[in-house]
């Protein structure tokens, strides 16, 4: 029979580099932004100083005016990268550990779940770091019994793409009330936006938000990680800042958007990038993530050049080239990229900041533990971390791109 003994070492010296290496095979994201270990402030975030401003204490004089221009200063603030709490968990109960006894039973059930919740949570990170830093999974058209209609929440998206059987949901108005708290997804309609859930959603209206289980308040806001596209925007999302520098104040403190661009065309993409390297002193672009159609469309304006190439990234996940001017940028697909989508992005400034990197818990009494009052054991890992730039003129957006 296996001892805790060796159950403790097998999560430890096996799950724990699973879980990591699975997350960049799951996540295209994960797969291609640098991870920086930080120290934090009053361990809660992670302090950023940025320049919005440069002195003007500088010119030309004619002849005869021999007066210095007046001292300036440099503008200097300071961004904020507040720490995010990510969890997992798998519970055994004792009757399958009696009968999962022998020689190697006992580590398959833990296999089985380890493996299980280890994809979820990437997943589940996946969606977090693509979205906006809002924790909003969907939003409500219209409810009829157990079924629960969605709205798309971008023009043409899928409105049921970040939905799974099984999922745990609590569902607010957009003022931020509670109108139902604990829902489990039971049957996803992806074709036709449609959820069911295996109870009634009492009062749930149109326009309410969804959010994943326990992620969201409306006093604290939501715990989960910025994602791709509140970095890549003008606005204060999710509050009224971002990183804690009031974006509408600060025009040095927004990306580029473009909107309604049309038929992407090889000149579009140029006129974004000249339009990002114009406003920032920051690193170029150097990636672009987009959908499989836009992808294919841009396939074919490279062949039409005859400049078709790919590069590779981390765990397989692999890129087109598009070549033009002066510049060579891979464009990577996202498989849930925001239809008519294309992000613009300087790896170089944008980093998911971690104070913890995804670990097994080992307090009271190591990784296996007893459930209190239970006939079951349970072990949980955690990750304490967030998406965060340092020059957010540096990226770029540009959506309502058609193929056609």
């Amino acid at each position: 029979m296996q001892t805790f003994a060796n159950i403790q070492d097998a999560l430890k010296e096996v799950y724990s580099e699973v879980l990591v290496n699975q997350m960049p095979v799951k996540s295209p994201i994960w797969a291609v932004i640098k991870k920086k270990v930080v120290n934090v402030d009053g361990g809660k975030r992670f302090v950023i100083p940025v320049q919005l401003g440069f002195t003007e204490a500088v010119g030309a004089r004619y002849a005869g005016n021999n007066a210095l221009p007046t001292a300036q200063a440099n503008s200097y603030d300071q961004a904020y990268i507040y720490m995010k709490r990510l969890y997992g968990r798998i519970k055994i109960e004792g009757l399958a550990v009696e009968a999962s006894k022998g020689k190697n039973a006992w580590i398959d059930a833990l296999t089985a779940e380890t493996k299980g919740v280890i994809n979820a949570f990437a997943i589940d990170i996946d969606r977090q770091l693509m979205e906006d830093g809002k924790g909003i999974m969907g939003k409500v058209a219209s409810v009829s019994d157990l079924e629960i209609t969605l709205a798309a929440r971008r023009t043409g998206d899928v409105a049921a793409k970040w939905f799974r059987k099984n999922q745990v949901i609590d569902i607010y108005s957009s003022a931020g009330v509670l109108r139902v708290a604990g829902l489990k997804v039971t049957a996803v309609d992806m074709t036709n936006g449609k959820i069911t859930v295996d109870s009634t959603p009492t009062g749930v209206t149109t326009n309410d938000l969804i959010y994943k289980g326990g992620s969201y308040t409306p006093t604290t806001n939501t715990g989960e990680l910025m994602g791709l596209d509140g970095v890549i925007d003008t606005g204060n999302t999710p509050g009224s800042d971002f990183q804690g520098i009031d974006a509408t104040a600060e025009p040095l403190w927004q990306a580029y958007v473009v909107g309604s661009v049309g038929v992407l065309s090889e000149e579009k993409i140029q006129n974004a990038l000249d339009a990002i390297e114009v406003r920032t002193d920051g690193n170029k672009v150097d990636l672009g993530i987009l959908t499989y159609a836009l992808r294919n469309k841009l396939i074919s304006l490279m062949q039409a050049l005859r400049k078709v190439e790919t590069v590779d990234f981390t765990a397989g996940w692999r890129a087109i080239k598009y070549i033009g001017g002066d510049v060579e940028l891979p464009f990577m697909v996202h498989p849930k990229c925001p239809v008519g989508y294309i992000y613009l992005v300087s790896l170089p400034h944008i980093r998911l900041y971690v104070l913890k990197n995804l670990t097994w818990d080992t307090s009271n009494g190591g990784m296996i533990k007893s459930a209190e009052g239970y006939d079951e054991y349970y072990a949980w890992f955690k990750m304490y971390a967030n998406l965060g730039t340092d020059c957010r003129n540096a990226h770029g957006k540009m959506t309502g791109v058609t193929t056609t």
